[in-house]
This record gives C-alpha cells, structure tokens and sequence, in this order.
C-alpha cells in the first residue's frame, strides 16, 4: 500500500491508483467504434503505437454508466508488458503523496480493491 497514488474522482468515490502502473494518460474526444461491444469494454486505443483494451471503470465497478459529453480521459497502466486502459470520463485527477499516507491506509477489500485510504475530504479506495 505504499507509494505514491494517483486519485481518481468517479460518481459516487474516489479511487486510487499505484503510480508506478501509470504509463500515460490518454484524452480523446470520442473513443472509436468497437464492433460487437459489450460488458465494460468501452474500446482499444494507440499508445505508443501499441493497441491498448480500455475498459470503462464506472461499469467495471458496477456505477452507473452515462455517456460523457466532456470527452474521455484514459489512463494506460502498464505491468509486465501489458497495457490496459481505463477510461474516467471526463473526471478529475489528483495525486496522494506517500508521506501523507502513513497511518491512514487499511486492508479493507472489496470488488476490484485492495485497501482504503482515510484522506481528508473522505475515503478512497485503492485499485488492485
């Protein structure tokens, strides 16, 4: 649960990212069409000339799914090799420093987490 976290403001939570899986942001305005759609596969990208998988994370995590007018920002996370990416809408993100997380991060696990962060303006959920 240490590091640095990118945060992310989605729907009714926050969630946080390791830092260290971000390989780039991506912001479109229109993800392009994907034949045969479904679940909460929401599309594939270029990133760096490589195809990257976006899933959607709102329908990924069971929120309500709207279709973003303010376009789509996608974070590409890399681990051994693989890209995936997940698509935010047009939320808002910010980053948890590691010093401000000592004593505020639990084990709590719940679908698609790890643990939980007490911040100030309310609890974030770390993504697995």
């Amino acid at each position: 649960m240490e590091g640095d976290k990118l945060v992310i403001a989605l729907g009714n939570g926050k969630y946080a990212l390791d830092t260290k899986t971000v390989a780039g942001i991506i912001e479109l305005q229109k993800l392009p069409f994907l034949p045969g759609k479904s679940g909460f596969v929401a599309g594939v990208v270029s990133f760096r000339n490589e195809p990257v998988t976006v899933i959607d994370l709102k329908a990924a995590l069971g929120e309500a799914i709207d279709t973003p007018e303010a376009g789509h920002k996608i974070i590409v996370l890399g681990s051994k090799g693989r890209l995936l990416g997940i698509d935010i809408g047009p939320s808002q993100v910010s980053f948890i420093w590691n010093e401000e997380l000592r004593g505020r991060t639990t084990d709590e696990k719940r679908t698609f987490t790890s643990g939980r962060i007490y911040a100030a303006d309310g609890p974030v959920d770390i993504i697995d």
